[in-house]
């Protein structure tokens, strides 16, 4: 078993005394932290006070039920929607903490300030978890968070400084701009102790009668002292610290986010002391080596005091970082250049036993972090970015076919699994493909210019439908798929989205099957190859995988020539149908043939064209290629095989889909399920107002179906059309065709 120095030895060596320091003897604290002092049995003077006065210290704390209370009385005494912003930055802490708040019933919004080292797994837990659970979420960022770290180094040895002044500043003017009443922080009972209540316990004080107006103006000074938030901002918005009133151990917080989230992962890349913030050690280095010792000492040791945290385990928690080239990197960056060990010096503040004013933020030693820049006014709010671009051509066309339903346009397919139904496996999947493709995050605006689509970033519960259809037959799975389907078509919505629905049919014992369900507004055929690659290597993976980079949605769409319109784009096939028509209109009907070895759309077209000229009728026939490369993205591309002379609508389209089985990749979990009640081929309409023939192949065959409405079908039929066609291409078969 590996084994690491005792963080005492640590100490030593890195500020360059060589003799390991004197360390309480119960809670492990090192002797060289301020102020500290020992008795004869090597016991701190802060066990010792805890040991005397616990009684009277455990006093401050509450229960959950208080803290219900106290949020919903000041919710409704304000007249909020919101019950709290919780400040969330992706770690395990808040992570528990936002989950709790869930199950109390809470109406909640969080807030993550992204100080530009947030682990990219904590922001993916942002992103996953607030969007599983339905959650409004806004991240926030520094536009000169660097500048703002330097200065907290030079000051205060202590990147946290900045970092608190800057997410403190900007959560509590958002709150106040939303009319939220209370922020709720994930801090642990051993940060309260140190931030909050240590300054009071030197003096005396421990009635929280005592403490809590002094931390309210503490809070006051604190904010005006920074960034100059008027005290009228800074009263409207209370902050409550949840831990103050839950008493969950780590093993605790643990095995909650093990039992609750799926989707919760723990970040590699953060060092011992965060579970969110990758320049947390650089910080924990220049303040060991430049105080003498660890800026998490006094919090991660009283955990151990109240239980929290058993002894070695804290000891591993504060094991030094070492200079790693990361850690030197992030310094670099910041302008900081590195200490060499034992270079010990102090910072700008009055060192902690000094304080002169109560520590009342939340932020380590937040009373001496009064002169860290907190010009938040250069801050910025990151979500979506709101940049609007016109359709496509093609995406203009899909709208004018739409009609009155330009919402239920999407394709359906379903796919079976290996294994089981897995819910966890599916919202992992559908959560990493919408973070993914910002195809899947559009929303639609109809303008007087016409209509436009921006990135409207992942928000809202995740799109996906749990179907149960265990113990079914045949039939009535079938009868479930064709509800399932129409249920999700109307789910879809462009301008509040999302765009996709997924549905993992449980089978039971059997494979689970997963419906799928894309917006034909970015679903042509190369997407869906794009997409169900991404979600075969997702599945086969657990839901967590790194995918291949995408390019920008939008960019394309908005590189898009003028011109393309005459290339890809025609104008739709004839005025928009009133609701009432649509209403009374009879279901198209379908007739299906085989036409022997595939074949291409030119030729499906050709042979189309050929029989109605037999037939003395006009060879009008319009072609959409879904399998064509050079259309742009998001439907295939527009021809016409032989136009009208009289320049009316042709009265046939043809849409050419390929092989679907090809959409997948090689080695995919997933197989292809051809099934009537969801058919990738049909969508709401087709049919109603001219013929359209829908070419597929499948295993080898090429099949056609034709969708008629009731008038010209009947004429079809007497004069055998669909066999016609199917026999011309029988017999001029290519199998070299794609």
């Amino acid at each position: 078993m590996t084994t690491h120095p005792a963080p005492a030895t640590t100490a030593a060596a890195e500020t360059g005394t060589g003799t390991p320091e004197r360390a309480c003897a119960r809670c492990g604290i090192s002797g060289r932290y301020p102020g500290i002092a020992f008795d004869a049995a090597g016991i701190c003077d802060l066990c010792t006070m805890y040991e005397r006065h616990g009684t009277e210290i455990d006093a401050y704390f509450g229960d959950v039920e208080r803290f219900v209370s106290l949020v919903r009385a000041r919710a409704a005494e304000r007249g909020s929607d919101v019950d709290c912003l919780l400040l969330y930055s992706g770690g395990k802490d808040s992570s528990y903490v936002l989950y709790r708040l869930i199950d109390l019933g809470l109406r909640v919004r969080t807030f993550t300030f992204d100080n530009g080292f947030i682990s990219r797994t904590a922001l993916r837990n942002v992103e996953k978890i607030t969007s599983e659970l339905g959650i409004e979420h806004v991240t926030a960022t520094h536009a000169d968070q660097d500048r703002v770290f330097l200065r907290s180094l030079q000051q205060h040895k202590s990147v946290c400084n900045g970092c608190f002044r800057s997410l403190l500043d900007l959560s509590t003017r958002h709150a106040h701009d939303l009319g939220i009443p209370t922020i709720v922080t994930g801090l642990s009972r051993g940060q309260i102790m140190d931030e909050r209540l240590s300054w009071f316990h030197r003096q005396g004080i421990f009635d929280p009668a005592e403490i809590e107006p002094g931390l309210k103006e503490g809070r006051r000074v604190y904010h005006q002292a920074g960034g100059g938030i008027a005290p009228e901002v800074v009263d409207s918005v209370e902050v409550v610290d949840y831990y103050r009133y839950s008493d969950v151990t780590k093993d605790g917080i643990r095995a909650l986010l093990h039992e609750r989230s799926d989707l919760w992962a723990q970040p590699g890349d953060t060092g011992f002391c965060s579970s969110n913030c990758m320049i947390n050690d650089a910080g924990v280095l220049v303040h060991t080596r430049e105080r003498g010792f660890h800026n998490y000492e006094a919090p991660t040791r009283w955990e151990v005091r109240l239980g929290h945290l058993e002894r070695a385990e804290a000891d591993e928690e504060l094991r030094m970082p070492a200079a790693t080239p990361r850690v030197r990197k992030m310094l670099l960056r910041i302008g900081y250049p590195l200490p060499e060990a034992g270079t010990v010096r102090p910072a700008a503040g009055a060192p902690a036993a000094e304080r002169t004013l109560p520590a009342t933020a939340t932020a380590p030693t937040a009373a001496t972090a009064s002169t860290a820049d907190g010009d938040s006014a250069a801050a910025t709010v990151s979500a979506a970015d709101g940049r609007r671009t016109p359709l496509t051509p093609a995406q203009r066309q899909v709208l004018a076919r739409a009609g009155n339903t330009p919402g239920r346009q999407g394709r359906a397919l379903l796919l079976e699994a290996k294994d089981p139904a897995d819910s966890a496996l599916a919202r992992r999947s559908t959560l990493a493909l919408l973070l993914h493709h910002e195809a899947l995050r559009l929303r639609f605006a109809e303008r007087d210019g016409g209509w436009e689509q921006y990135d409207a970033g992942v928000s809202g519960a995740l799109p996906v439908l749990r179907l149960d259809a265990s113990g079914r037959d045949a039939p009535a799975e079938a009868g479930l798929l064709h509800a399932a389907v129409d249920r999700l078509r109307s789910r879809i919505s462009l301008t509040d989205g999302p765009l996709l629905q997924f549905a993992l049919v449980d089978r039971g014992p059997l494979p689970a099957r997963l419906l799928l369900v894309v917006h034909e507004l970015l679903a042509d055929i190369r997407s869906w190859r794009t997409l169900l690659r991404d979600l075969s290597a997702l599945w086969a993976a657990g839901g967590e995988t790194p995918l291949p980079p995408t390019e920008s949605f939008l960019h394309r769409a908005a590189a898009v020539a003028p011109g393309a319109a005459d290339r890809f784009g025609r104008p739709g096939p004839g005025p928009a149908r009133s609701p009432a028509a649509d209403a009374g209109a009879r279901e198209p009907v379908r007739i299906r043939t085989d036409c022997g070895a595939p074949a291409s759309a030119t030729r499906v077209a050709a042979a189309l064209s050929a029989v109605l000229a037999d037939l003395g009728d006009e060879p009008g026939v319009e072609v959409l290629d879904h399998t064509a490369e050079d259309g742009p993205r998001g439907i295939g591309r527009w021809a016409l095989a032989q136009a009208p002379s009289s320049g009316a609508p042709a009265p046939i389209r043809y849409e050419h889909f390929g092989d679907l089985a090809a959409l997948l990749p090689a080695g995919s979990p997933f197989a292809l399920v051809a099934a009537d009640e969801a058919d990738f081929t049909v969508l709401p309409g087709t049919g109603r107002d001219a013929v359209t023939v829908s070419g597929v192949v499948r295993q080898g065959v090429l099949h056609l179906d034709w969708w008629c409405p009731p008038g010209p079908r009947g004429r079809l039929l007497a004069a055998a059309v669909p066999e016609r066609v199917a026999r011309r291409l029988t017999a001029a078969a290519d199998p070299a065709a794609p």
